[in-house]
């Protein structure tokens, strides 16, 4: 952890302020990333990044009762969840999705395709345990 002006300091996460400009971040780091582990986004945004996921290390799991195309089928190797995982959104019960990168999982809010808010951990450990957690999710997901 950097010491700034005597103090530790360390960010750990970030909110951003529209969904618009987390989502031109999390294309950012696509492309400069080659590891990288999806679960449970929206289809629509999973079309979006598609064209940026090609040769990529990629493994993506799908929300429920999702079936993915022969094109996604070619691009990773790809799973459905078999588990219903939500956060409380405002009072809404909203899907819960991520990106996993190395050193930065984003975190995917959203009801019925509509993306709902966009954040980061940056925390080592926490994004660690957050990659832990798609290992554990691709183990007991429907494979296609």
């Amino acid at each position: 952890m950097p010491i700034v002006d005597g103090k530790y300091e360390m960010k750990i996460g970030t909110t951003f302020t529209t969904v618009e400009e987390g989502v031109a971040e999390m294309k950012r780091m696509i492309q400069k990333s080659r590891r990288i582990r999806i679960s449970n986004i929206p289809m629509s945004l999973l079309e979006e990044l598609k064209p940026l996921l090609k040769d990529k290390d990629l493994m993506v799991i799908l929300p429920m009762n999702e079936k993915p195309t022969e094109e996604m089928k070619q691009l990773a190797p790809i799973a459905t969840t078999k588990a219903r995982i939500y956060v409380d959104y405002k009072g809404e019960e909203a899907n819960s999705g991520s990106i996993n990168f190395a050193s930065t999982v984003f975190n995917i809010a959203w009801l019925n395709d509509k993306i709902l808010n966009v954040s980061t951990m940056e925390y080592g450990k926490c994004v660690k345990c957050l990659a832990g957690t798609f290992e554990g999710g691709w183990r007991y997901a429907q494979k296609w």
